[in-house]
């Protein structure tokens, strides 16, 4: 049988066929080269998440392998962990409460004192600053109504747009926690920071892969801080990459604050961005203006 044909090194012969040397070498075997293998490409294959594909279409796997750790049980021990995994995440998005408590879980939030962010919490002491409340507290309304759009809080820092965007979340997570319905809270230098700490496992793309689907794919979701000059620039290909990435899978129910204004949106993102992140929010775009620093007055 074929499963039984292997060469002196216990590997498949098809596994052979299918292996590209990388002209890197394994750490605790420096005499044997990785290989990565082919295989065909993803029905809903996306270069971003799933790699790059060989001249004759076929798509490489994101790790690379030694096959002296292969026969050592190595892999089939990362495999037993990656089925733990797995069942991890059927029961975080598919279960109810599973679902309800995928925002406190699996949120990147930065400062933590978000986490007890509520619309009784926000302090609307100015006209401007209950204009806002008001607007927050309906759009949490229309999203527990079902009602599917995109919201975009834009103001400078320190006006509350970050409370306001995690208690819309806390208050549908709340009302919605019997209908299986998941939201999520992203702080974009915090999903940077996460994607490029995950670089230094050995399968570069499985936290970045994890994260991104994720996004696309949670019932509400909040991205924070969009914009942040340390983590963006008009040429950041990857950056930008991954944000049209997960815009460009959803269907409204997308909640974003930034600091830019329309025009500085425009000079820092590819203008497919800025259209995806603009559709769908025509009556949902809440400016927090003439509203004081709040960092600043406490």
């Amino acid at each position: 049988m074929i499963d039984e044909e292997k060469n002196k090194d216990g590997m498949l012969w098809y596994q052979l066929k299918r292996a590209v040397p990388t002209g890197l070498f394994c750490k605790n075997h420096p005499d044997t080269e990785l290989n990565r293998f082919t295989h065909p490409a993803s029905t809903n294959y996306d270069p971003l998440i799933h790699g790059e594909l060989t001249s004759d279409g076929l798509q490489l796997s994101s790790m690379a392998f030694c096959k002296k750790c292969d026969l050592e049980g190595v892999y089939q021990r990362k495999q037993q962990s990656s089925a733990e995994i797995k069942a991890n995440e059927d029961f975080l998005n598919k279960s109810k409460y599973g679902k309800y408590s995928l925002l406190k879980t699996q949120s990147l939030v930065g400062k933590k004192s978000l986490w007890f962010a509520r619309f009784n919490t926000f302090k609307a002491n100015e006209l401007e600053e209950q204009n806002v409340l008001n607007q927050a507290q309906r759009i949490a309304r229309e999203y527990t109504k079902g009602q599917r759009f995109n919201t975009v809080f834009v103001g400078g820092a320190g006006r509350g747009k970050s409370h306001l965007a995690m208690a819309i979340l806390q208050e549908v997570n709340e009302n919605l926690k019997d209908d299986k319905f998941s939201t999520l809270f992203i702080n974009i230098s915090e999903l940077i920071r996460e994607i490029k700490n995950s670089w230094n496992y050995s399968d570069t793309k499985a936290e970045e892969e994890r994260l991104t689907t994720l996004m696309r794919t949670v019932d509400l979701l909040v991205i924070d801080d969009l914009g942040t000059e340390s983590t963006f620039s008009k040429d950041n290909s990857w950056v930008q990459g991954v944000i049209y990435n997960i815009y460009n899978a959803r269907e409204g129910n997308t909640i974003i604050t930034s600091n830019l204004t329309g025009k500085e949106m425009r000079s820092s993102y590819d203008d497919k961005i800025v259209s995806r992140i603009m559709e769908g929010s025509k009556n949902s775009v809440v400016k927090f203006e003439g509203i004081t620093d709040k960092r600043k007055s406490k």
